[in-house]
């Protein structure tokens, strides 16, 4: 096998293959495709990689699929329409893309676009119940700092972050033996923006990322955005992401320019690794060169009796890693505000937050730099985790007895989701594509695990968040979706 292959998904290679007998072998439309059980079995992999390589050659216009009966060689001329051939897609897998990274699909887009709207059941959002969040303080706290600074929102806001809530941000992390430099934080609107400066700081279009897999799948469309090519490295629910793949992959010559981890109550597997695990991504990644981009926001949702450290905390004095964190999650979703310890890179972020969104509103990081300073804030955590912990605790005891026997739940050391893979349903592999919107016909929303993988990679897992106080209602949801789950499949 050649570098080339070695960078390749094996989905990728099967897909390859496919294609390039169909086309030596002229086959004709309408021509029928052998099934997923047949093509697993022949080729020796798993019928989610034989799925997935089915799926994107329809993706591209190769082939269709045909409702209960499978798939098959599209018409010659839908064929030319489509972007992307799969040498394409081999020749841009060692380097650099000579074409914008291709959109999403449209199923894909559609339920981006879906989830996060109202519903009757909220399983979807990684975010807890407004009840769980110091609303009515907090907002007392901005009419009073309002009245009383009133600079904080009449004056123009210039630099990277109110003094004082970097301070307390650097005094927070020390709790947890991670040393940050005031001056190196900047403020941000939200995490997210705190992963795309940290992204744009260390990698370039075209430029490999390695992500864990699965991951957050706004991680996803941002490194579309920026028309970097995501390499999936597997994550474990309960050890995170898989170091001996990630260094597997770089002694292969796989051309990653930056590593982004979710280490602590990863999203969506709620896995937080060892320090030991954490020391080891840290070295090796050292020993190669490339920087470390860690979103850590869910860092304070952790459930055990202390705070884990950041990978961050492990990297001494080298600053190879870009830690981004916020309060979205833990404090007040609507806040919008994140942060980034750019370590090396502070300079550069620096300049990028600039040029993309100049400064941050101060009146909200004068509110949160309080509720610090005066221990609110670790007030609020203790009782938000105490719900969160018992939350999870009660959804995931539902899905286990309503949901098909065989479904696989995680059992998350921290954060918001369950992450739950369906068992095969007959021979055939379930579809949360087809859950979802089973399920939103009848008002209960989740988020479909394809959303946290790319060509078809997790389409039979879905994410439930626990962030909702457990309710008779809630039960009845989860009941009728394991209900529905029970007889969704996709058609081999």
């Amino acid at each position: 096998m050649d570098s080339a292959e070695h960078d390749t998904p094996l989905y990728l290679q099967l897909a390859q293959r496919l294609w390039a007998g169909i086309e030596q072998a002229a086959m004709a439309a309408g021509t029928r495709l052998p099934s997923v059980r047949t093509l697993a079995a022949q080729h020796g992999v798993s019928m989610s990689t034989a799925l997935q390589a089915l799926r994107w050659l329809e993706t591209r216009g190769h082939i269709e699929a045909r409702p209960r009966s499978g798939y098959f060689v599209a018409p010659r001329a839908r064929r030319s329409k489509r972007a992307s051939g799969v040498g394409e897609a081999k020749a841009g897998s060692a380097g650099r893309w000579s074409k914008p990274v291709p959109e999403i699909d449209a199923q894909a887009r559609d339920h981006l676009a879906i989830a996060g709207a109202p519903t009757a059941v909220r399983l979807d959002l990684a975010s807890a119940e407004t009840s769980l969040y110091p609303v009515e303080r907090f907002s007392v706290l901005l009419r009073r700092l309002a009245y009383q600074h009133r600079d904080l929102v009449g004056s123009h806001v210039r630099g990277t972050g109110y003094p004082a809530l970097r301070a307390q941000i650097a005094r927070q992390a020390m709790r947890y033996a991670c040393e940050l430099d005031p001056e190196e934080l900047v403020v941000t609107n939200g995490c997210v923006e705190a992963l795309n400066l940290a992204l744009r700081a260390v990698a370039r279009p075209g430029d490999v990322v390695a992500v864990e897999s699965p991951t957050y799948f706004a991680l996803l469309q941002m490194l579309r955005a920026l028309e970097m090519r995501a390499y999936p490295i597997p994550c474990k629910p309960r050890t995170g992401i898989d170091v001996d793949a990630l260094r597997q992959a770089l002694d292969d010559g796989v051309p990653i320019k930056a590593v982004v981890t979710v280490a602590n109550g990863n999203n969506p597997l709620g896995s937080v690794p060892s320090d030991a695990a954490k020391r080891s991504l840290v070295e090796l990644l050292r020993e190669h060169d490339v920087p470390l981009i860690e979103d850590d926001i869910f860092g304070d949702l952790c459930f055990g009796e202390t705070r884990p450290r950041p990978v961050r905390a492990f990297d001494d004095a080298h600053g190879n890693v870009l830690l981004c964190g916020g309060f979205s999650k833990s404090l007040c979703p609507g806040l919008r505000l994140g942060w980034i310890a750019g370590g090396r890179f502070t300079e550069r972020v620096k300049a990028l937050k600039y040029t993309t969104s100049m400064a941050t509103a101060e009146l909200q990081q004068a509110a949160v730099a309080e509720l610090l300073a005066t221990g609110g804030y670790a007030l609020h955590l203790r009782r938000l985790k105490a719900a969160l912990k018992s939350q999870q605790h009660a959804l995931r005891e539902a899905v286990l007895r309503y949901f098909p026997e065989g479904t696989e739940v995680t059992d998350p050391l921290g954060g918001l989701v369950l992450w739950a893979k369906l068992p095969e349903i007959d021979g055939r592999m379930p579809s949360t594509r087809v859950l979802f919107e089973q399920a939103r016909a009848e008002g209960i929303s989740f988020t479909p695990g394809h959303l946290f993988g790319e060509n078809g990679a997790f389409d039979d897992c879905l994410r439930l968040n626990a962030g909702n106080r457990w309710t008779s209602e809630l039960e009845a949801a989860v009941r009728r979706l394991g209900e529905l789950a029970g007889r969704t499949v996709v058609p081999i």
